[in-house]
């Protein structure tokens, strides 16, 4: 027995009323329309309309653009290969994707959380002396100098995401003349979290919080000056303290100029 089938009428839709309802521009349908993702029909006038199938298969391809899937992947599996298993490898390999991009505007935040710590400590403790235990950090590496630990950091950064929040540490001995010793490479253990997963900070030292004098020296040389240590042996001998004869420099935040650049120095002097 035949069965009897009524054919409900689409309602139809001018370029207009679509891109009101979608919430894009014509010339974004118009385009859609020449990329082949979309097509219209025509009436006998010439006015082109769409049905309420096209506004459906609208909702799907927004909805793919949500998820940051390009126009060209979009036309490629509408003309192309658009069965399960290919949708199901490409959101797998799409998610992987998505993830790289969190992980790496976490490590862009976490950058932007070290240098407004750092402007802040300049700003609290610039010119003073006080009391500050050394920070845990890993040790990255030991240079002879503080132009080896640059070489070192850029070799560093551009093998694995993250390491470029690394902070040069350079060690001086001020036992008579001040001389520079060598630099050490240290990461913060709280930027640990936001390096790419395949780098394994626990193979590395971690430095000991041990007390130390306290300044940050705002100057135009990338290096202190023996006066600033000078008055730093003396602030600590005033607090009953005495030196380790050892003084450590980061360079912790810079400002860049046309003819000069103004360094703040984080100085840290360990005790006995």
């Amino acid at each position: 027995m035949a069965e009897n089938r009524t054919e409900i009428k689409q309602r139809e839709y001018l370029i207009g009323d679509m891109s009101e309802i979608v919430g894009v521009s014509r010339d974004t349908l118009r385009f859609y329309e020449k990329k082949g993702i979309i097509k219209a029909r025509k009436k006998e006038n010439g006015y082109r309309y769409y049905l309420e199938e096209d506004l459906f298969r609208l909702m799907v391809i927004l909805y793919k653009r949500k998820m940051n899937d390009s126009l060209e992947e979009i036309e490629g599996y509408i003309k192309g290969e658009n069965s399960v298993e290919y949708m199901k490898k490409h959101l797998q390999t799409r998610i992987k994707q998505e993830e790289m991009k969190i992980h790496y505007h976490q490590q862009a935040i976490a950058r932007m959380r070290l240098a407004t710590k750092d402007i802040q400590m300049a700003e609290q403790y610039g010119g003073k002396c006080t009391w500050k235990n050394f920070p845990v950090a890993y040790q990255l590496g030991v240079c002879d100098s503080l132009h080896a630990s640059l070489q070192k950091w850029f070799s560093l950064s551009s093998e694995t995401g993250g390491l470029d929040m690394t902070y040069f540490y350079t060690e001086f001995s001020i036992e008579g003349q001040m001389q520079e010793q060598g630099t050490k490479l240290f990461l913060y253990q709280e930027v640990g979290p936001f390096i790419s997963s395949d780098f394994h900070l626990e193979q590395y030292p971690q430095t000991a919080p041990v007390p130390c004098i306290y300044t940050i020296l705002e100057s135009e040389n990338i290096y202190p000056d023996e006066e600033t240590a000078c008055q730093m042996v003396r602030w600590g001998k005033e607090q009953g303290a005495e030196p380790t004869g050892v003084l450590y420099s980061n360079n912790m935040t810079s400002f860049l100029g046309e003819d000069s650049n103004i360094y703040f120095l984080e100085l840290y002097m360990p005790v006995k």
